[in-house]
């Protein structure tokens, strides 16, 4: 049963037909009063929720175009800042993130069999997908239904042991629980949640919240994974303190290779080798409380909490043209009245430059032109980086820098200190860079 408030609780009574005789006004009149009564308080409702809609919708546009100015704000600011830069000859900084998505675009137009895939959502560029599995939920053939299986297992709890010498201890003890459904957060909806409220008294000294949830495989599901994507609830305030699996339905939990702890997560996607997945373990921490109706209140969740197969696309020929593989281009642009002196880092993230020079699984070009085979500053097969060679790149006084990137599917390691797990794809979610500017 949800715990939603209930706006309408409809009932019935029966009451007998007369054999013979008159009719009884009065029991018809009883009937269309409460009939009339019921449809007052239907409309009263109605009414307040469009007038509370309407008083949410116009907070959150005021509080939208509040964001929308401070980031146009910030951007201001970093570009007054490599202005400033530029006027006393010192070293300007910028990172450029794939969210963003501005500035990429594609080699092959709008034939996209040899393009990346990007994901603004996760902020990251991958290699694109053959065919995915998702665990938890099917998409019906027929009716194109979501379907989630019936035999998912979900278990929360706020009462586990962290392993840190405490034991069990009640991580939202003293508070009213209302669970919400879990469920919600599995089935590809990104319009449903789960989310879990924990209430206090106002002047309770209570300062954050934790809970653990553990999520099992259906047993209809292949349990082969390499694809953990996590969206919490609410974004961008919700701490995720674990994330481990298990190759069975015991307790022999392992932390997700590449795991640390992360404050105020947003979407995130995690990569890891294909493995055998039957549970998932994950602990959100609630830091941010909110006052409500006289009471100190915590909301967390989850959005979505996805385990999937994919199968990424494996293509790839060494020396070919540009766009004969997997490939994107990022445009980067010097501020209004400048061009680009010299390059001093080039730092990507994740940084595949760790990898083996010839065991690569992301390649990268920097040209000054948007032709592939002209103007090429700086290359990764071929050379080390400015900071590496302590030799800054002469950007022969572009007002644009062209990054064209080539990605392959990782077969075999690319070293001991390379980011990317083997038998899956190479991931890029933006670029740092230090350089000098040149005033027109």
């Amino acid at each position: 049963m949800s715990d939603q408030d209930k706006i309408i609780l409809p009932q019935a009574s029966m009451q007998p037909a007369r054999h013979r005789g008159p009719l009884s006004s009065s029991k018809y009149n009883d009937f269309q009063a409460g009939v009339l009564e019921d449809i007052a308080n239907l409309s009263s409702a109605v009414n307040s929720m469009y007038a509370d809609l309407s008083k949410t919708m116009l907070i959150l546009h005021s509080e939208t175009d509040y964001l929308r100015r401070q980031v146009k704000a910030l951007r201001s600011q970093q570009e007054y800042a490599e202005k400033i830069a530029s006027s006393v000859s010192a070293i300007a900084y910028r990172y450029v993130d794939v969210g963003d998505t501005k500035g990429i675009t594609f080699p092959n137009g709008v034939d996209d069999t040899r393009s990346t895939m990007l994901s603004a959502s996760y902020g990251e560029i991958t290699l694109p997908p053959n065919a995915i599995e998702n665990k938890f939920y099917v998409t019906s053939l027929v009716n194109g239904v979501i379907v989630t299986p019936p035999d998912l297992s979900v278990r929360v709890r706020g009462t586990f042991d962290q392993l840190d010498g405490q034991g069990q201890v009640n991580y939202e003890r003293g508070g009213r629980v209302t669970p919400g459904d879990p469920r919600n957060a599995f089935n590809g909806n990104n319009q449903s949640y789960w989310i879990r409220k924990v209430e206090f008294p106002i002047d309770s000294r209570v300062d954050q919240v934790e809970c653990e949830l553990i999520v099992s495989i259906p047993e209809s599901v292949s349990a082969d994974s390499n694809v953990i994507e996590l969206i919490p609830f609410p974004h961008g305030s919700v701490d995720v303190t674990e994330l481990a699996t298990a190759s069975d339905l015991g307790d022999n939990y392992i932390r997700l290779p590449g795991f640390s702890p992360v404050d105020n997560v947003t979407s995130t996607r995690y990569h890891f080798a294909p493995k055998t997945v039957d549970q998932i373990k994950v602990r959100l921490r609630q830091r941010n409380w909110v006052e409500e109706n006289g009471k100190k209140v915590f909301y967390y969740g989850l959005q979505e909490l996805a385990l999937k197969f994919i199968d990424y696309d494996k293509n790839y020929a060494v020396s070919s043209t540009f766009g004969t593989n997997n490939s994107f281009i990022m445009r980067i642009d010097a501020p209004a009245g400048h061009t680009f002196d010299a390059i001093y880092r080039v730092d990507p993230n994740p940084n595949f430059l760790l990898e083996d020079m010839n065991l690569r699984h992301v390649h990268m070009r920097i040209n000054t032109s948007a032709d592939y085979s002209v103007g090429t500053l700086w290359d990764s097969d071929v050379s080390l980086t400015p900071q590496q060679a302590n030799t800054p790149l002469d950007a022969l006084g572009a007002s644009t820098l062209y990054l064209f990137v080539q990605m392959n599917f990782v077969n075999e390691s690319g070293g001991v200190l390379s980011p990317f797990p083997v038998g899956t794809t190479p991931y890029f979610k933006g670029i740092g860079m230090s350089y000098t500017l040149n005033m027109l």
